[in-house]
C-alpha cells in the first residue's frame, strides 16, 4: 500500500511545535473525560509544515506551506501527524511558529465562550483571568468593548490586570458580593473552568454562565466533569442558563467556523492585536518537563515542544 493509500485523504505535517497544557497533564494520568483510556498520544494544538496532501483536494494548502491546527482527538505530540485539511490554517508569515502554537485550543475556547455569552456590551467574569483560556478571554472581551471582572490569585492577578480585567482575588470569602456590588447587581455573563456552582448567584437572571472546564482535584477531575456536565445541561435552560464549551467537538462539527475562528485569531496575532503567551520551549525528548510546567502553570508562559530540531 503507497504512502498517499495510507493518509486516506488526509494531509501529512511535519510538526515544529506543539503546545503541552494542563489537559494533556491530565490525560497522560488518566485523568481527562475526553480521553480516559491508555494507548494515545496527547495534544491538541500543532503547528508544522505540510509534507503531502490528498490527490484531486481542493483545500486552498500547498506542499511545504506553514500551518496551524487543532487535532480533536489530540496526537500533536509526534514529529509527523496524518491530518484532515480541513482542520489547517495557513500560519501568517509576522507570525513565529513557536508562539503560534500557543494559540489555538486556548484562544480559540475563549472565542467560543465569549460568543456564547448575551452579545453586547455588558459585564463579563472570567474565572482564572490570568490563566491559558482566561488571559485570551480577557483580552478577547475587552476588545469588544464589554468590561471585565476577572478572578486571579496574588499570582496571576498582575497579567490579568495589565490585560485589562478588574481582578477580584476568588480566596476572598466575599468575593462574589464584590462582583454583584461593582456590576450593579451582577454580571451579565460568566467563563468558568472551576465548575462551582455558587457562581450562579453572581449572574443576571437573564444572564448565562458557559462552562469550559469542572476543576476538581487530580485524580478525580475525570469524575468532576462528568458530574458539571450533568449539571450545566440540566441548567441549559434555567435563569441563569448554563452552556458548555468544548473546543474539541466544535472543531469537528463544525470546521469553516472553527477555521474562520483559529485564521482570524492568528492574523490578529501576527499584527500585535493580542498578546499571547510566551512560549517556554523543551525537546520532545524532555516531555516529562513540558508536562510539569504545564501543571504549573507561571502566569504568560506556555510550554511548547520541538519535536523537530
Amino acid at each position: 500500500m503507497t504512502p498517499r493509500r495510507r493518509l486516506a485523504g488526509r494531509a501529512l505535517v511535519r510538526i515544529t511545535h506543539a503546545s503541552v497544557g494542563i489537559t494533556d497533564a491530565m490525560a497522560v494520568r488518566g485523568d481527562y473525560l475526553l480521553h480516559p483510556l491508555p494507548g494515545f498520544i496527547p495534544g491538541y494544538d500543532v503547528v508544522g509544515t505540510i509534507q503531502c496532501l490528498p490527490d484531486h483536494a481542493d483545500t486552498g494548502l500547498v506542499v511545504g506551506q506553514r500551518v496551524a491546527g487543532i487535532l480533536p482527538r489530540m496526537g500533536a505530540h509526534a514529529t509527523l501527524v496524518a491530518v484532515h485539511p480541513s482542520l489547517l490554517v495557513p500560519v501568517p508569515d509576522g507570525l513565529d511558529s513557536a508562539t503560534a502554537a500557543t494559540l489555538p485550543l486556548d484562544a480559540v475556547t475563549a472565542t467560543l465562550a465569549l460568543d456564547a455569552l448575551p452579545q453586547g456590551d455588558g459585564t463579563v467574569l472570567v474565572q482564572g483571568a490570568g490563566g491559558a483560556v482566561g488571559a485570551w478571554a480577557v483580552q478577547l472581551a475587552r476588545a469588544a468593548g464589554r468590561t471585565v471582572y476577572g478572578t486571579a490569585s496574588a499570582r496571576s492577578g498582575a497579567l490579568a490586570e495589565l490585560l485589562g480585567a478588574t481582578v477580584i482575588d476568588y480566596r476572598d470569602p466575599t468575593w462574589i458580593d464584590r462582583v454583584i456590588a461593582e456590576s450593579g447587581g451582577g454580571v451579565t455573563g460568566v467563563i468558568d473552568h472551576a465548575g462551582g456552582r455558587s457562581i450562579r448567584r453572581a449572574v443576571r437572571r437573564d444572564g448565562r454562565i458557559v462552562r469550559i472546564a469542572f476543576g476538581g482535584v487530580p485524580g478525580r477531575q475525570r469524575s468532576a466533569a462528568a458530574r458539571g456536565a450533568l449539571l450545566a445541561g440540566l441548567h441549559r435552560f434555567a435563569r441563569p442558563s448554563e452552556w458548555i464549551v468544548s473546543v474539541p467537538v466544535s472543531a469537528s462539527a463544525h470546521r469553516a467556523r472553527y477555521r474562520q475562528i483559529l485564521g482570524d485569531l492568528l492574523r490578529r496575532g501576527s499584527l500585535g492585536e493580542l498578546t499571547a503567551p510566551r512560549p517556554r520551549l523543551f525537546p520532545l525528548r524532555d516531555y516529562p518537563s513540558a508536562l510539569s510546567a504545564a501543571t504549573a502553570g507561571e502566569p504568560g508562559v506556555k510550554p511548547v515542544l520541538t519535536p523537530v530540531d
